[in-house]
Order: structure tokens, then sequence, then C-alpha cells
């Protein structure tokens, strides 16, 4: 075929192609001679040599004649296929319009053979809309599209034409697939469904998109999404053939079913989860939740679809009900709000945590959705721990905590009222607890409580401090003796017999009372006042109720100070032993001292063991205190028995919480053993009170001493029970009797005296007076057979320097000498 455009005049024979509106196909070979028409089945070679381009071009309209050239040319050219839409001129003048596509022939070998080619009038709209979609389809062959462009025979599906694209998405070269069946390459499964398309185009319905696989040079099927174009003709309505625009999805196919198994995944796993995903319409109606929901509700979704938050509250006024309102009525996205609807019963509360965000589809709202997570567990363990925070486990009593807050709250809005606050603390409650064991211990402070409670009411607060404190709050027209019936009232119910574990046991309290305002305004006064006073009312005996005095703050004060203090006394070096030494009435010679402990404080100087001591037993710290006066006083006699040429004996007091412990005879060995000192030269002194409190174990720590070589005494004998059997008992060396006997003048006492004097003798035990003041009396003691003496005549009690200077220069007084 030429490679110019040349005007000629047409035969008739093409002239009568031209005016012809059916559709023609066309073919040449490689020197551009027309080999193939099929306008005219029994055109004669003579007329198919007119088909030439040099003769065509006479009939094309000379304005596209300009364009239509140089297209022509370089596509014949350079071997490339070419579609263009021009006019034709009939043979009465008139044009129609066509479109004229032709695509190079490539034979098996590479070989180019030819053209093949399509003329079709598409003067008809329907036909120029199919027209346009081959001419677009050919402009992206042209333009280097990804996309696949290919011709096909009909029926057989046969490739005319195979875009270069082909090889990026195939792995094929464009030559390799003409003249081969499509159906070759396209999967099987995939094949009817091709065939479908086609059909479903010839009977008049518009193109549709199709995805299926082609088979890639390498072997593996691609997914492709194809667009198919049926030419039909449009004089007899036959097949033509087809045109196909194809795209390689496979990566998003592989993508969409990733998100698709994600999404199941997702959905599963939701199902399968206790949380749960929701959402509502634009009403806040539920159209969705997932299988997590149902589970926890145990409801039906038939139950819950179509309902609102509000219909499934549990509460129609719980904050988080409105909150969640507020947010959606204002299209904003929510987190965590706190939301209780019904279980699968009106009795079954279901607490969750809500988060959502509104959805909107152009601009146009459409609902909620969001996700739920149940947290009645957490709820309700906070609730749990809201209550233990505010109230005492044993008893169920509000607690410390509890009773500070809401005695704050009734002292800030008491106006006139008077507000009483009692302070109760049980007597020997640890005694009791001991002995019977902390099971019985915790039954009997309940049942306390109890009564408590009931014995108040409903007027005012009862609460438990811990251990066995409890509190009594009231708050009105209470004065001091509505208070006092009160706390009568309280000591009865106590003092009732209470049966534990088929025991009775009768619990006794001290109560200690003050009033708001008149002994304090704040929480802190009134505690520490109404404090005060209850230990007043044990220090008087027990089982009483006593008012807060001023006076019993400073006492207070003390206590305070000892607690603070006393811990680092002996760290600090703050104790210290002064000596009163005993004489030997039949001698006049010094046999020994007493050790006797003084506390010199920092602040408040020197403290007598008669204030301190006490204190130091009940807080426990007696034992280190006492292990210290007995390691110093063994060192000392020691040390002083050197110094005066011959052994002096020590007496040390030891008190009943010291007796208790079971280590005190391994102590005192050691302390001995460190000390140096002969046992025979230590002696404890303990009061009538201490050894009956528990005989059998006093007897048997005696025996133990005894065995040792201790002396053992008893103090300030004839002020306790006044009774001589129980001596007996006990392996004893010394009575001391107390100074309020060996001062009291008279005959009558002296009676009393020679009688205690004789009947320790009768039983080996050798007798030391106390505080002797007067000549008379030391001579009356003499004359007595008293064994030793001690008191301010002879000596006072000095620390361990003065006592030193004593030994050396000690002279009986003229008039106590024998």
């Amino acid at each position: 075929m030429t490679s110019t455009l040349q005007s000629n005049k047409p035969g008739l024979f093409l002239q009568q192609i031209v005016d012809s509106s059916a559709t023609m196909f066309w073919m040449t070979d490689a020197e551009g001679t027309c080999i193939y028409l099929t306008q005219v089945k029994t055109a004669t070679p003579e007329q198919r040599a007119e088909f030439v381009m040099r003769n065509w071009v006479d009939l094309i309209h000379e304005e596209d004649r300009v364009l239509l050239g140089p297209l022509v040319k370089k596509c014949w050219d350079a071997r490339e296929a070419y579609q263009v839409r021009y006019r034709l001129r009939r043979s009465d003048g008139a044009y129609r319009w066509v479109m004229g596509a032709a695509t190079p022939r490539i034979g098996g070998d590479g070989k180019f053979e030819g053209y093949i080619g399509s003329v079709v009038d598409v003067t008809d709209q329907s036909t120029t809309f199919r027209s346009t979609r081959i001419e677009f389809a050919h402009q992206l062959a042209a333009s280097n599209s990804t996309d696949i462009i290919t011709h096909h025979a009909p029926d057989s599906g046969n490739y005319l034409y195979a875009s270069a694209s082909v090889k990026k998405s195939l792995g094929y070269e464009p030559y390799e697939l003409v003249g081969k069946s499509a159906y070759q390459y396209i999967h099987p499964e995939d094949i009817p469904n091709i065939r479908e398309e086609v059909e479903r185009q010839m009977r008049g319905n518009p193109p549709e998109v199709l995805e299926h696989r082609v088979r890639h040079a390498s072997g593996d099927y691609i997914w492709v999404s194809s667009s198919i174009t049926v030419l039909i003709d449009p004089l007899n309505g036959t097949k033509l053939g087809a045109v196909v625009i194809s795209r390689d999805v496979t990566r998003e196919r592989q993508a969409r079913e990733e998100l698709m198994l994600s999404e199941a995944r997702l959905r599963s796993l939701m199902n399968l989860s206790s949380d749960w995903y929701w959402e509502t319409d634009h009403e806040g109606r539920f159209t969705y939740f997932s299988d997590g929901l149902y589970r926890l509700l145990g409801a039906l979704p038939s139950e819950v679809l179509g309902k609102t938050r509000r219909e499934r509250a549990a509460d129609p006024n719980q904050p988080g009900l409105a909150a969640y309102e507020q947010r959606c009525a204002a299209r904003l996205p929510f987190r965590d709000i706190l939301y209780s609807s019904y279980g699968d019963s009106k009795t079954r509360v279901r607490h969750s945590a809500i988060s959502g965000e509104p959805v909107f589809a152009d601009g146009v709202f459409l609902g909620y959705r969001g996700v739920g997570r149940d947290i009645t567990s957490e709820i309700d363990v906070a609730r749990q721990l809201e209550y233990l925070a505010m109230h005492d486990v044993l008893t169920g009593l509000p607690n410390r905590a509890s009773l500070f807050e809401r005695l704050q709250n009734m002292l800030s809005t008491r106006g006139d009222d008077t507000v009483g606050v009692l302070f109760i603390d049980l007597d020997r409650f640890k005694e009791i607890n001991d002995a019977m064991g902390h099971v019985p211990g915790d039954l009997l402070l309940r049942e306390v409580a109890r009564r408590l409670e009931k014995t108040l009411a409903d007027a005012g607060i009862v609460a438990r401090l811990g251990g066995d404190e409890f509190v009594v709050c009231v708050r009105g027209s209470v004065d001091r003796p509505g208070l006092a019936a009160l706390a009568q009232k309280l000591l009865d119910a106590m003092a009732q017999p209470i049966v534990i574990q088929d025991q009775e046991v009768r619990i006794r309290a001290s109560i200690g009372i003050c009033l708001c305002p008149e002994d304090g305004a704040t929480r802190e006064l009134l505690f520490q006042n109404a404090d005060i006073a209850m230990y007043q009312a044990k220090a008087e005996g027990r089982n009483a109720f006593r008012f807060f005095e001023p006076e019993m703050s400073v006492r207070m004060k003390t206590r305070m100070a000892f607690e603070t203090s006393m811990p680092r006394a002996l760290e600090n070096r703050e104790f210290e032993l002064h000596y009163q030494p005993r004489i030997d009435l039949r001698t006049m010679e010094v046999l020994g001292m007493e050790a006797l402990i003084r506390w010199n404080h920092p602040r408040m100087g020197r403290i007598s063991p008669l204030d301190f001591i006490p204190f130091a037993e009940e807080r426990g710290y007696i034992k280190d205190i006492g292990r210290w006066v007995l390691e110093e006083a063994c060192l000392q006699a020691r040390r002083l028995g050197e110094l005066s040429g011959k052994p002096l004996r020590v007496s040390v007091n030891l008190s009943a919480r010291q007796l208790d412990q079971s280590t005190l005879g391994a102590d005192i060995r050691h302390i001995l053993a460190q000390s140096a000192l002969p046992p025979d030269l230590l002696e404890l002194e303990l009061t009538e009170s201490a050894l009956v409190k528990d005989m059998d174990a006093t007897v048997a720590t005696f025996r133990s001493l005894k065995s040792q070589g201790i002396r053992i005494a008893v103090d300030d004998f004839g002020t306790g029970y006044s009774g001589l059997a129980y001596l007996g008992h006990f392996p004893l060396d010394t009575l001391k009797l107390d100074k309020s006997f060996v001062n009291q003048p008279g005959g009558e006492n002296h009676k009393v005296i020679k009688a205690f004097i004789d009947m320790a003798h009768s039983l080996g035990l050798s007798v030391v007076a106390e505080g002797v003041e007067r000549a008379e009396t030391l001579a009356f003691l003499h004359a007595m057979h008293c064994d030793e003496a001690q008191g301010y005549l002879l000596a006072k009690p000095m620390p361990v320097a003065d006592l030193e200077d004593f030994l050396r220069n000690w002279q009986p007084p003229k008039s106590t000498q024998p």
C-alpha cells in the first residue's frame, strides 16, 4: 500500500462500497494489496485491486483528509494500529461518518504480513456509541496505557489484535496471541461468565464489567477486570467480533479478599469477645450488636434492636446516660462513658464503658457506631473497695475515715446544737483475747458493736476505730446529764453476759466524754479530749465514764511526752541508777544497796520512777529498761565490791511484766556471766501483788532463779494482800517492811512489826526495814532483831560516784551504834 494519500478518480466499485451502509472488513498483504474484502463476497480480483488507499482517499471529505493522511502514513510506516473517524462521500454527494480501524498482521515467526481492518458506519447513534468505545480503546493503546486492548473474532474468540501492554500484564508478545483463541487463556471456571456476557449484549443489554482469570505466560493465573464490547452488524445484527479492555486487578483482588478475611476474623473475634460492637441509626435506635452483648445480657436481638439506650437504661437519671445523649445531640465522639442497663431481668444490672463516633455520608448524619466493654466486675470491686475504705471489715461499723468525715459534717452543720463525743475502750480485752483466742475475740467485738448500735438506735453515729476502741457521736439538745445517761446505758448493755463458744463472758468498758463547743470545736480536739477522759476513767478503776476536765490534758501531755521520748531514752543514755545503802543492824556495816532508776529527761528534767515505770509497763518498754537496770546494777556492784574490799549485794526491783518473760532466767544468767558478779550478790525484789498474779508460774520462775543462787525478796510487804499463808509457797529469802508500817508511832504498830519480824524469822527469812527516818525507830528495830535497815536517817539514794565516797567514809551515827 502506498505511503502517501493521493487523489485519484474512484471507480464504480469503490463508490458502490461507500454508498452501502454495511460494515466492511478487509485484509491486505505485506505489500498493501487487498486480499480479502467482506463487503462483496463475489468481488473479482480486479475489483479488490481497486481497493487501495490512493483510490479510497478521493472519497474522503477534504477536511478529514488533511488530518487522516499524516496519521495513516505514520501508523503504516511504523506497522502500528490506528483508528480514525472520518466522512465518506456518497454518490448523491452526501457524506456519512465511518470508523476506520486497522491493525498490523504479525505471523507466527514475528514477521509483518499485512493489515486487517474494518470500516463501520457510525452515523447511527448507537453505532456511534460503540465506535466511540472502539476509538477510546485504540487511543488507550496508542498512549501506551497499561490496560490490555484486544480485538477478537466472533464465536472463536481468536485474537485479531493485542496491544503492546499485553507484554507487561500477561508476559506475552502481541504476535504470540494473534490467531489464537482467547478462551484457551481464560480460566475454565470463568468461560461461562464470558459467554453469558456476550449473549447478554446480543440481546441488546449494555456492557458490564467482569472480573475473571487469565493465564500468565508464567503459567499462573492473574485476575483482570474486563469491559467487553461486542461488535454487532447494524444491518443484520450478526456478531462481528469484540473489543476488550482489560486491567490487571490481581493485587486489588487480593487486598479485597484479605480485607474480607480480616473483617471476617474481626467479626469472629468480636463475637467471641466479651466486648461488643454496636451501631445506631439517626434516631439513636440500635441497628446492630455483635454477639458479645447478647451473651452478656442474656437477651435476644429482638429485645435490644430498635430500642434506645434510655429504654434499656437501669436508671434513667444516671450521669452516663445524660452524657451520652448530650454527645449524640452535638454529633460528637465520646469515650468510656459509664452506662448501666438491665440484663436478662429487671433485677440484674450490668455496667459497661461505651465509646462511639458519629457516622456521616455525604454530609448526612446516619447514626453512631462504637464499642462497649463490660465493667460490671470492676464497678462491683470498686464499690466494695469504697465500702471497705469507709467501714470496719470485722463489725461493719463505720471506720475511722468514715467517722472523721461524718463527724466533720456534723460539726460544720450543727448550728446551735451541741455535739457529744464518747470514746469507748473495752477493759482488759487483751487478756480475754489472749485467753480465748482471736476468733472468739472477734465474735466478742461483733457482739459489742451490735449492742452499741441497738442502744444508740438512730440517735447518732457508732464507729470502730480499731482494736477494742469504739466511738459514739450524737448531736442535738444534749447536755452532761443526758450524755451521762447515755454512757451508763452503753455500759449496762455491754455488761450483759455474752455467750461465746459455750462460754459466758462479761465485758466492761471505760468511756471518756467531751462536748462541742464546751471542750473543743474541732474534730481533732474533741477526739483528743475524749481519749484523755477515757484514760482517766481507766486510771480510776475502769468500768466507768468520765467527762473531760482541763487538768486531765496536763497528765495526757505528760504521757504523750513519754510516748515520744521513752523509745530513745536508752539510746540517748538518759536513764541513771541511784543507790541507797542497806545497813546490817547487828554490825552497822554496809551490806549492799538497792538500785533505783531515775530518768534525766532533756526537757522535763529528772522524772521519778513512780511516774514513768507504770507507763513503761503499759507500753511494753519495761523489758528493755529492766534489762538495762540489771546489766548496770550488776556491773557497778562488782566494781564497788572490789573498791570497798568486800562483797556488796545489789537489790534490783522486778515488775510483774518482767516476771512474765519466758527469757528472764536466761537473760539474768547472761548478765551475771558478763558482769562476773556472783549470783548470791544479786537480789531481786517483787511486790506482793506481782507474786500472787500467777502463783504457779511465779513459783516455777523463782525456783529456777534460786537454783542459780540468786536471792528473792518481797518488797513493800504489808501493803498488798497482808496475808501470811502464801509466803510458804515461794522460795523467798527476804521480807522488806514497807515504810508506812515502819514510821507509824505507837505501841500497837510496834506489836505488828514485831509479829512480822518473828514470823519471817520462823520461816527462815531475813527482814529489811524501809524508810527509816528517826533514830528511835532504828533503835526499836534493833531491839526487835530486825536484820537490815535503809532510809534517809542512814543514807539517801545517791549516784554511783557519791556512793563510792560514802563507802570509803561510812561511819554509823553514834546514836545508832549498838
